[in-house]
């Protein structure tokens, strides 16, 4: 995708429906509107492994990062671009923390393999230059480039953007 003709009216909405689909394609619980939680008894370490998401956002500043690093936890900027043709697509911007540092990994689109595993990828603009993958797994993860050829990136992305994009159902897998 190169060019982004985006529509900001149903942006916020959609990032919204996003985050909630999330919740149910993955091993997460939302609480509120921003953070996932792992949906397990095992307390001790489910701060580490929780997602801050920013519905409508795209996360930038210096301080995020910063501040993310410190907790120790990832951040999800979740957005929904919508173009002129009316097509939606999920945008995801990742804040990563690692060895008490937060790497950026913008343009990220999610991807569904065959087993039912939710990923999140570099679109196409980016994934020359920054092949960063990550997966949903009781926490983010990063990972090798899960899809075999052009073909297979291109049905899980295009799986993935349904269910995201799906009004009201239970979406999780199983």
């Amino acid at each position: 995708m190169t060019k982004k003709n985006v529509k900001g009216t149903a942006s916020y909405a959609d990032a919204l429906l996003i985050c909630q689909n999330l919740g149910e394609l993955t091993a997460y619980e939302i609480a509120g509107d921003q953070i996932l939680i792992p949906d397990d008894d095992d307390s001790s370490s489910s701060i580490a492994r929780s997602l801050v998401l920013m519905p409508g956002v795209r996360l930038a500043s210096d301080e995020m990062a910063g501040g993310i690093a410190m907790l120790g936890t990832s951040a999800l900027g979740v957005r929904c671009l919508t173009h002129s043709d009316g097509k939606r697509t999920p945008e995801f911007t990742v804040l990563f923390a690692e060895n008490g540092k937060a790497e950026r990994f913008a343009g990220m689109r999610p991807w569904f393999d065959r087993e039912s595993g939710l990923y999140l990828l570099p679109d196409e603009d980016t994934a020359a230059g920054n092949p960063t993958c990550f997966k949903f797994d009781r926490g983010l993860r990063k990972v090798a480039q899960p899809w075999s050829d052009e073909a297979d990136r291109h049905r899980g992305i295009a799986e993935a953007t349904t269910l995201l994009l799906e009004e009201g159902a239970d979406n999780r897998p199983g």
